[in-house]
């Protein structure tokens, strides 16, 4: 396969507004990052094998995957977590997506960056680099960066309540996309937060402006999501009857800032347990659930019920429970089966809730593993519910 990045391409993946599924792999960025497991991680590849990344994403591109998604951060999730290998070490997702690009052809590459720790400059630079580089492929999720042990580890002694952070992602999305227009020419730019004025360097973005991840489904996420993203990011719980009231808040939201509901994508994380028969799925499953290492579940539990309305909305229960769930797949649903029963079950969630994107979160990410997820797409196919993505021009 000759990349994009070998060739030059400059041709950018393009936006196309549809009815039909998108699918996003979550990238796996360190050992275990999607289960507190030390059997989980010893049985997962080598996250700092380039090679990995390499297999990895040329399968991802293979069997039908629209774009893989790199979170990150700076702090470990606790000492328990690090033990078990549970996101740690964690690769930083503006140094290995190049990778992934050079890799493969197609396949959309979305790193995140944090607002609150980088200047819009180096922001609007590693972005414009990654877009070249991909040669049109690159996405942005965009966070406000407000876990507590990440500001001390800054050295933030600044406090920030949870709606202004999004005042300040708005506007450092406004400054980011002020210097990738300015093409050689000077910009001066007032805000609230920053006051930037020059001639920034190239080279600038080969998108016109590259496709925007936020993770906010709160009031205040929501309304930033509305008016300036392309793609919210949030969890598909059990609970469908929530996962509904989100996409028609959306679509709302959406509708009010004089934009076509479907102009933003939902990319739903579900956890995925796949088979070729659904008792080695089932036999699967239960084995990661009993190696849950459950100190290290409590820790991620705690974090994000300390920091997020949506996990305190969703998992208003007992510590222990709450863990058992947020330990695996950070508590996203987990579809568990053959082929045709992640299909099956895919199809509901969409006939249900509405939702057309999805962000499949691979318990085990072996290449192998993702590999079974290719049977997967024929089936919705056939539902008339996906297309390849060759035949929508490898539309986002």
């Amino acid at each position: 396969m000759t990349s994009a990045l070998a060739t030059g391409r400059r041709t950018p993946k393009p936006r196309r507004i549809d009815d039909k599924m998108r699918f996003g792999l979550m990238w796996p960025n360190s050992p275990s990052p999607n289960v507190t497991s030390v059997e989980v991680a010893k049985r997962n590849p080598d996250v700092l094998d380039i090679n990995s990344h390499i297999t990895l994403a040329q399968t991802a591109e293979r069997i039908g995957v629209d774009f893989v998604f790199f979170a990150d951060g700076y702090t470990n999730h606790g000492l328990d977590n690090a033990r078990v290998g549970h996101g740690e070490p964690c690769v930083s997702a503006p140094i290995w997506a190049p990778i992934v690009m050079a890799a493969t052809e197609h396949l959309g590459v979305v790193t995140t960056m944090h607002a609150r720790y980088l200047s819009p400059v180096v922001l609007a630079r590693l972005g414009a680099n990654l877009d070249v580089l991909s040669g049109g492929r690159w996405g942005w999720n965009i966070v406000p960066g407000a876990k507590g042990s990440e500001a001390k580890l800054f050295g933030l002694s600044d406090t920030i309540e949870h709606d202004e952070r999004y005042q300040v992602v708005a506007e450092t999305l406004e400054a980011v996309r002020a210097l990738w227009g300015a093409r050689g020419e000077p910009i001066k730019f007032d805000g609230k937060y920053y006051h930037l004025e020059g001639i920034p360097r190239g080279p600038y973005p080969v998108q016109e402006s590259p496709v925007i991840f936020n993770a906010g489904v709160s009031p205040a996420g929501q309304e930033f999501i509305a008016s300036s993203a392309d793609y919210a990011f949030f969890a598909v719980v059990d609970d469908l009857a929530k996962v509904t009231a989100t996409v028609r808040q959306l679509a709302e939201k959406t509708a009010a800032h004089g934009r076509d509901p479907r102009e933003v994508n939902l990319a739903g994380s579900t956890g995925v347990v796949i088979a070729r028969t659904s008792a080695e799925a089932a036999e699967k499953f239960a084995w990661i659930k009993d190696s849950l290492d459950m100190d290290a579940a409590r820790g991620w539990a705690r974090g994000f019920l300390a920091g997020s309305q949506t996990y305190q909305a969703n998992f208003d229960q007992e510590l222990d429970e709450a863990a058992r769930k947020i330990g695996i797949a950070a508590g996203s649903r987990v579809l568990v089966g053959t082929a045709a029963d992640i299909a099956e079950q895919l199809i509901e969630i969409h006939r249900v809730t509405g939702l057309r994107g999805f962000m499949l979160v691979n318990l085990l990410w072996a290449p192998e593993e993702v590999e079974l997820l290719g049977d997967v797409f024929p089936i919705l196919e056939r539902a008339g519910v996906w297309e390849t993505p060759e035949s929508r021009g490898w539309s986002w």
